[in-house]
């Protein structure tokens, strides 16, 4: 995309809050997230455990997903996407959230893309680890999984099945440009 590439730092921290130099403190119920401000990616460890409770593994690839999924906020980040997509969000407050599910969508595709550029590296079994762990964390099961009933409004991060295509698109395109459906970039 011809922008100047900076590295994010990686924080893998213990469970409970954590500080951060861009966005304040957050705790560890937000889960992983990427703070923009000082270009962190925070994980709580403990969230690759109930991770794989969720989804049912335990395995390497599952990890490597969701540092690649805030790896892709991160390259969001860079490109200028993010700040646009808040400017939209703050023009249209009613399609704020199906604004942000766009956002996460691209992130999960550009972790397919990090897998499909990586395949020498992936092991039987990973693809399908990352499928399950994909759907785990889809908005319609964790609600499922809460005991609330399906609230599409309340949606942040897609559908199961939405984060598995998304994860599916970047895996067998290898293609940064195959995410580009989620916002019309070229």
């Amino acid at each position: 995309a011809n922008i100047r590439f900076e590295q994010p730092e990686l924080v893998l921290y213990p469970p409970g809050p954590v500080s951060t130099q861009g966005c304040g403190r957050a705790s560890s119920a937000a889960g992983p997230f990427y703070c923009p401000a000082d270009l962190g990616i925070y994980i709580e460890t403990g969230f690759f455990d109930q991770l794989a409770q969720m989804s049912g593994t335990n395995g390497d690839f599952a990890r490597l997903y969701v540092m690649a999924h805030e790896y892709g906020h991160h390259i969001q980040n860079l490109s200028g996407l993010s700040g646009q997509v808040r400017s939209l969000q703050q023009q249209n407050p009613r399609q704020a959230n199906q604004l942000l599910v766009r956002l996460e969508l691209m992130a999960d595709c550009y972790a397919g893309v990090w897998a499909g550029q990586n395949r020498a590296l992936i092991e039987p079994g990973d693809l399908e680890e990352g499928m399950r762990a994909a759907s785990a964390v889809g908005d319609d099961t964790i609600q499922q999984r809460a005991g609330q009933r399906i609230n599409p409004e309340g949606f942040t991060h897609g559908t199961a099945q939405q984060r598995m295509e998304a994860l599916r698109r970047g895996l067998q395109s290898a293609d940064a440009g195959a995410c580009d459906v989620y916002f019309n970039q070229r």
